[in-house]
């Protein structure tokens, strides 16, 4: 897969079926590390940029964008390796027949729309309709991204596309629930103090 990553970054974007297929049963950890790093890198630096990141304002210490750039590659890549051994979980749960390694490997490249986020940033510039166009332009990144993903679980499992679905919307209400739950307790502590 080395010589030919740039034929299946291109794959993804172009031939997102087949290439996703290819992904899951060949399972380039390595590669799909990279992609996903890059990705995250070039997003967290637009982030930075574009001011979408102010610590101080949350009453967070600034770390300068060294910190912010390391933190935010860690936390990424702890939260795929998290959400993908979720979806592996509630997969096999399901009758999926597939590997963590080919659904990880999946997962990292469905990020590739991400690397959008910067041009869509140089366009939110744009006087009167750049914010919405930027705007408009992130959410379809995100919505191509999970697209992307579910198609990672389909190829992967070689499971129809709405069980597939199904696993990701399980995923998303197990997520929400966890949050609710932190959130309850975050409250009580606070209110027990």
């Amino acid at each position: 897969m080395q010589e030919d990553i740039l034929e299946t970054l291109i794959g993804v974007l172009a031939r997102p079926t087949s290439t996703i297929h290819s992904i899951c049963q060949q399972r380039p950890i390595g590669w799909a590390i990279i992609v996903y790093l890059v990705v995250s890198l070039v997003s967290a630096i637009t982030w930075i940029e574009t001011g979408f990141y102010d610590l101080e304002g949350m009453g967070l210490p600034d770390l300068g964008m060294p910190g912010i750039l390391v933190g935010s590659l860690i936390i990424n890549i702890i939260t795929l390796v998290i959400f993908t051994a979720i979806c592996h979980l509630v997969a096999s749960l399901l009758g999926g027949r597939g590997s963590y390694s080919g659904l990880f490997s999946g997962f990292g490249f469905a990020s590739v729309p991400g690397i959008f986020v910067a041009p869509l940033a140089v366009i939110g510039m744009l006087p009167m309709v750049g914010p919405l166009l930027s705007v408009l332009g992130n959410f379809g990144v995100i919505v191509w991204s999970l697209v992307l993903s579910i198609l990672a679980i389909r190829e992967n499992y070689l499971i129809s596309t709405g069980r597939a679905i199904l696993i990701v919307l399980i995923v998303l209400l197990l997520g929400v629930i966890l949050l609710v739950l932190s959130g309850l307790l975050a409250g009580l502590l606070v209110l027990g103090a």
